[in-house]
């Protein structure tokens, strides 16, 4: 394996994971608060504008509902790709409709 750069860990970076394990919130807690205050801030946004999701699939689940996707709507998916594309468009009633480019299918 090539490795392309090597993590910089110490002290401070654990102190801080274990601040968060006590704490009893690893993806909503004040850490997190404080990150979506000082992202939003970098980007000239409200704070209450701005959401950190905890992966992927929490992120496309949390788009459909802003997005407004409700029973009944088609969603066009890409016919290969990860599940949560079309588990979000099932979890608030839409139907999931899976497309692909290829002519010939």
């Amino acid at each position: 394996m090539i490795q392309v750069f090597q993590p910089s860990l110490g002290k401070d970076e654990l102190e801080a994971v274990r601040e968060v394990f006590e704490s009893n919130w690893l993806g909503r807690g004040r850490r997190v608060a404080e990150f979506e205050r000082q992202f939003a801030g970098h980007r000239g946004v409200a704070p209450e504008s701005m959401i950190a999701t905890t992966c992927a699939s929490e992120g496309l689940f949390t788009a459909a509902e802003v997005l407004g996707w409700a029973p009944g709507d088609e969603v066009v998916v890409p016919s290969i790709s990860f599940v949560a594309a079309a588990a979000a468009a099932a979890r608030v009633g839409a139907v999931p409709v899976f497309c692909d480019v290829d002519p010939a299918r």
